[in-house]
């Protein structure tokens, strides 16, 4: 039996351990610990990563300074002004925010990569802020703390029953080696013993990533001109997997594997064996049959089709079909349930920057992401609405503004308490952490889903809509469902809805459900876990009163986000000679100026225009 099949059996069973193998601390001449101090025996883990769990990730240098004596080396590493290079956020920080995380309800933290960087990369250009210039694999990242504060945080955590996520980067280290040299040069410009010998990396070049390259030139190239590791060499390996191993034994629950599309997949499951936590890979691949295979050797892998197709489905409104096709797929995987769901990362622009600053759609989205099937991933800021400075750039990589300084920790905001209430019901309802998904309905503008515990029976309904106008539908239950006619479904983000199930449709059950705008429900039968009615929304409409004629649009310029005067919002035509701009960012009663154009091209005459936040303003110009 292949040691991955051995390995998921295995994970089905596990427990941590309270206290991980004894290990003293050793003194490395830079004055930091190495890792291998234990986890504390009096604060026992929240038990590994699972199906159910709901992850929060954070890059710790954009998330809290709590020590300001570890912020800036003198390397050139530092500047809070760009962010290409460090911003002084630090596991102190982290900790002190842990119940700010705890209150929003995820239940796991994936945080950067823990060891030591080369401060800067080769050319200078780039910090290594983000932990994946690796100088020295077993010495604590100086610029987030010493050994005692990553215990200090993981121990915090683990008392708020949160579990920790340790980001590990064996695919390579950063980038000494120039282009396919085989020597360093200078020559004490090198990664830190014992990998600092040249015959333990692959000499190929930089990955193309132009659909020419074979397999193995993937698993051999560098990763944005990063030194490439030879996981094949006994030394490598032995030396990834015991400083790795060592991390762990702090006490982490579970593991992200960057980049590992670009390590052989054999090496993944042994790794995974290894470390005794459940591993997920970041497979940057959008096509199903390529990413499912690597469920075969890791507990899960990062749903990069997922995040295409719904982002797609939810942020521009395209047909929602596409996501009845994502799901019929999952045959392929071993274990959907265990596969990373996400909107946004480190690696993609925010969310809002594709769906025109609109946060319907992302109240839609989030409530989908976090009850379809999955582990979801919360990233930093997406509670606090981060507006990704605009920028939807994602040529090569969106690597600067998806990674702003943490704007608000304020636990009263519209999507952190949006997010809250989708947490509790998670945490409430079986069938939204480990149920099956089921389709139940499919067109253009509508998709809905059941997810059911076979075994119990309980259930949960999810039905979305990307349409500006409400969508009803009449949708049948599944034959599996063992709801009753006559029973009356909750919608779980409105406790003041409800629908009950009569006879009738292919199934002899069915429902009738109005959607509104980007609206996303969430039914079940049985009370409720508490009520609950979502707040008010702040919306600001703009009105344009004029016929462009065929073929021609209104866009909108400002002063105020999600208006800029360097490029326009393109408004929806909803009648011949009206057009609309919708948005929720500017505070009720905040004045703004704002003037339409023809294409982007022509302003109205005139002087600009004056709106409130929070109102509908109708105005008739001429060009």
């Amino acid at each position: 039996m292949h040691s991955a099949q051995l390995n998921r059996s295995a994970l089905s069973s596990w427990r941590i351990p309270s206290l991980a193998i004894a290990g003293a601390l050793v003194l490395l001449g830079s004055g930091l610990a190495s890792p291998g101090q234990t986890a504390s025996a009096d604060i026992p883990s929240p038990g590994p990563l699972a199906e159910g769990d709901v992850i929060y990730q954070v890059l710790v240098d954009r998330f809290s300074d709590g020590d300001p004596t570890n912020t800036d080396s003198g390397e050139g590493e530092y500047d809070p002004d760009d962010l290409g290079f460090y911003h002084g956020g630090d596991w102190a920080g982290l900790t002190q925010k842990l119940p700010y995380i705890a209150d929003l309800g995820v239940t796991a933290i994936w945080m950067s990569p823990v060891s030591q960087q080369e401060p800067v990369s080769r050319d200078g250009n780039e910090g290594s802020y983000h932990g994946y210039f690796t100088h020295d694999f077993a010495t604590p990242n100086e610029h987030f703390g010493d050994t005692a504060q990553l215990q200090e945080l993981i121990d915090e955590a683990h008392a708020l029953g949160l579990k920790m996520i340790l980001d590990v980067v064996p695919n390579h280290t950063a980038d000494y080696l120039a282009g396919t040299a085989t020597s360093y040069s200078p020559s004490g410009y090198r990664p830190s013993s014992p990998l600092d010998d040249p015959s333990f990396y692959h000499h190929t070049g930089d990955c193309r990533f132009d659909g020419s390259e074979s397999q193995a030139q993937i698993e051999d190239c560098d990763l944005g001109g990063l030194d490439d590791l030879d996981q094949a060499n006994p030394t490598v390996s032995a030396h990834l997997m015991d400083t790795y191993k060592d991390w762990v034994d702090m006490g982490f629950d579970g593991i992200r594997v960057d980049a590992a599309r670009s390590v052989p997949k054999p090496w993944l499951a042994d790794f995974e064996d290894a470390m005794g936590v459940p591993t997920f890979g970041e497979v940057f691949v959008g096509d199903i049959d390529y990413v499912s295979e690597y469920q075969d050797y890791e507990w899960g892998v990062l749903d990069f089709p997922y995040f295409f197709d719904v982002r797609d489905a939810f942020a521009a409104d395209t047909d929602m079909n596409a996501l009845g096709d994502l799901f019929d797929q999952d045959y392929n995987y071993d274990n959907p349930n265990r596969l990373t769901t996400f909107l946004d990362n480190h690696d993609r622009a925010r969310f809002l920057t594709w769906a025109d600053d609109n946060y319907q759609r992302l109240r839609s989205a989030l409530t989908f992401l976090l009850t379809s099937r999955g582990v979801p991933v919360i990233y930093y800021g997406t509670e606090q609405a981060d507006d990704g400075n605009g920028n939807a750039s994602e040529v090569p990589i969106a690597n600067k503004d998806n990674r702003k300084d943490m704007p608000s920790f304020s636990q009263t905001s519209t999507m952190y308490e949006h997010i809250q209430r989708l947490t509790t019901i998670k945490a409430a309802n079986p069938a939204l952490q480990l149920g099956i998904q089921r389709e139940m309905w499919s067109d253009a503008s509508v998709y809905g889903f059941s997810r059911r515990v076979d075994a119990t029976g309980a259930e949960a309904i999810t039905l979305s809509s990307n349409s500006w106008d409400p969508q009803t539908r009449t949708v049948p239950l599944r034959a599996e469902s063992s709801i009753p006619v006559g029973a009356v479904l909750t919608n779980l983000m409105n406790t003041s809805e409800t629908v009950t199930v009569a006879s009738g449709g292919p199934t002899g059950k069915q429902i009738t459900v109005t959607l509104g705008e980007h609206e996303s429900t969430v039914f079940a039968p049985g009370a409720p876990v508490s009520a609950y009615t979502p707040d008010a929304r702040n919306v600001t409409t703009i009105r344009v009163h004029y016929d462009v004629g065929f073929g021609n649009s209104i866009s909108v310029r400002g002063d105020s986000y999600p208006l800029r005067w360097t490029s326009g919002r393109g408004a929806r035509n909803v009648a011949p000679d009206i057009w609309e701009f919708e948005f929720e960012r500017i505070p009720a009663g905040q004045p703004f100026q704002f003037k339409p154009l023809i294409n982007d091209a022509t302003f109205s005459t005139g002087a600009d225009y004056t709106g409130t936040g929070g109102s509908t303003i109708d105005v008739f110009p001429t060009f």
